[in-house]
């Protein structure tokens, strides 16, 4: 056991204002250490996410924290899980929302902190996120954060205080931590600890930092956007007034139309002259529709004035078109779909098959819990279906769909080529249950293979993998590794097909429409497939996702 002898008697108890500093400090450094956390994850592919969805996740509890304006210990806790609970991100941010909700349940009725508050807490957390867990697994997040407790039992019954029992803590949970490659072989090979268990370590390591007044320096924003939303851009108008009308040229100073449109291009855009004999018409779209109509004047009479103001029209048809589409959600009645994707080809497949809203995510750019909540709420439907179209996704949908006063059941697809299988069997008709169950058997029919490029160098399944390599991935294990796209993907279909009829390619952003058609040529000329098709999903990241059925 680690004890830091300065340390005893020192500090028994804290108010909620020293409790909120901690926390604070944690986010902080959270975010320093959330590329190193991201570069633990075993595999090469870029999602390597546990520490973005760890920050994304602990960023929303600490934004619930600060509307607190009491120091009632109890208050702050019960906002830190509330918070956590809603921008859960990924099965790592799942995980650490419920070792949140386990550390506020442990400070039912506390007005300040105290050291055995800490045991409990810490002990309270990793019971819960045990709990949380269908299959709990060890040599991860959950043995760290048990050795953890561990580490702060054994303190607390030396008499340590807070300090002392933190830094006991956390000695514990690092040697946890380290040992983790001995207890998932994967690690293992690839020469990394547990990603989720750095990301609860260095949660700990921050709280100790604001306990004993260490300074974090990096700035974390706390009003950042979240990823999976993206704000809609308004064009800002250079010119807002529509103006136009009829000038009748009276005496000397009649104009010719090309000197008209000289003198008044400087004044805005869209600029319309014409006329015939003593009648011109103006058109022009002005900040300035005033100066406009005094130039008007100079030259005669004016009538059939009209100036409209386009910023309003503009926004006005934007409401119109949100007030169509909230009509539209509340007109609809039965069985409403969510789905998850990215790219703008992918939305457009899923919604011509039925998806009703369709949330900007994926790989790399999980979706949090609150995300599927406002989009269960936006649909007037009673009953959902989720289709996460992720591993990574899954937790949070099913979280929502907890969370949720609806009949909401997910569908635990992990790939696009799954969402599409499984929604050729959608009907309204079925009751929601037995629905999912069709729809899980549909999606197990479908092969998927992934294409992308190494991010780093790795050693996985054998492979010794450099950055910049192509690799196949399938079933969520790397298979294949090569220079190119089409070596990889002959290479890798000659391991997993079988006596599959249609292959469905679905090409990314990086790739061009050329390339793919020629992939497909290769696979015609090698392969006894009836059908080759081929989709511009431009989806990021997997240059390549190819379906067999």
């Amino acid at each position: 056991m680690q004890v830091n002898e300065e340390s005893k008697g020192l500090l028994k108890a804290i108010d909620g204002h020293k409790f909120k500093e901690m926390l604070i400090a944690a986010l902080m450094w959270l975010k320093e250490q959330q590329s190193l956390i991201d570069s633990l994850n075993v595999f090469p592919v870029p999602d390597g996410d546990t520490g973005t969805n760890m920050y994304l996740t602990f960023l929303e509890a600490i934004k619930e924290v600060k509307k607190v304006e009491s120091n009632n210990v109890n208050e702050i806790n019960s906002a830190l899980a509330k918070g956590a609970l809603m921008g859960a991100r990924g099965n790592s941010g799942v995980i650490l929302s419920q070792l949140l909700r386990g550390f506020s349940l442990a400070n039912k009725d506390n007005r300040e902190f105290t050291c055995e508050n800490l045991v409990q807490s810490l002990r309270k957390a990793s019971e819960v996120a045990y709990q949380g867990v269908l299959k709990p697994v060890e040599g991860t997040i959950l043995t760290v954060s048990r050795k953890a407790a561990e580490g702060a039992e054994l303190a607390f019954k030396n008499k340590l205080d807070l300090v002392g029992i933190l830094e006991n803590s956390i000695y514990f949970a690092r040697e946890a931590l380290n040992k983790t490659p001995k207890q998932l072989p994967a690690l293992k090979e690839a020469g990394v600890v547990d990603a989720g268990g750095q990301g609860y370590l260095t949660i700990l390591e921050g709280l100790l930092k604001g306990l004993a007044g260490d300074k974090v320096f990096h700035q974390t924003e706390l009003e950042v956007i979240k990823p999976g939303k993206k704000e809609e851009v308004k064009e800002d108008l250079k010119y807002v007034y529509c103006t136009q009308f009829l000038i009748n040229f009276e005496g000397k100073n009649r104009k010719e139309i090309n000197e008209i449109r000289s003198d008044l291009e400087a004044y805005g855009d869209s600029l319309l002259v014409v006329g015939a004999d003593n009648i011109v018409k103006i058109h022009i779209h002005t900040n300035h529709p005033g100066v406009i109509l005094e130039y008007g004047l100079k030259l005669g009479s004016i009538n059939d004035v009209k100036i409209d103001n386009m910023k309003m029209q503009s926004e006005e048809k934007i409401r119109r078109e949100e007030e169509k589409q909230r009509q539209e959600f509340m007109n609809r009645q039965g069985k409403g779909i969510i789905a998850v994707g990215q790219g703008q080809g992918i939305k457009d497949i899923l919604q011509n098959l039925g998806v009703d809203i369709v949330i900007d995510g994926g790989q790399s750019m999980n979706p949090s819990t609150n995300d599927f909540l406002e989009a269960i709420n936006n649909l007037n439907s009673p009953e959902v279906i989720i289709l996460p179209n992720n591993k990574n996704v899954i937790s949070a949908a099913r979280q929502a769909a907890s969370l949720s006063e609806k009949m909401v059941e997910v569908v635990p697809t992990r790939n696009i080529p799954q969402a599409i299988s499984s929604l050729l069997v959608f009907d309204e008709d079925v009751e929601l249950s037995e629905l999912r169950e069709m729809m899980e058997r549909e999606m197990k029919h479908v092969k998927t293979a992934e294409i992308t490029t190494a991010v780093k160098d790795s050693r996985v399944n054998g492979f010794e993998i450099k950055a910049g390599d192509i690799i196949g991935i399938y079933n969520g294990d790397i298979i294949e590794v090569g220079n190119n796209y089409k070596e990889v993907v002959a290479a890798l279909l000659e391991k997993i097909a079988d006596d599959e009829e249609i292959l469905t390619i679905y090409y990314g952003e990086d790739i061009a429409e050329e390339e793919a058609m020629e992939i497909r040529d290769l696979i015609e000329r090698e392969f006894n497939f009836d059908e080759v098709e081929v989709y511009n999903g431009s989806q990021p990241l997997y240059p390549l996702i190819i379906s067999l059925e």
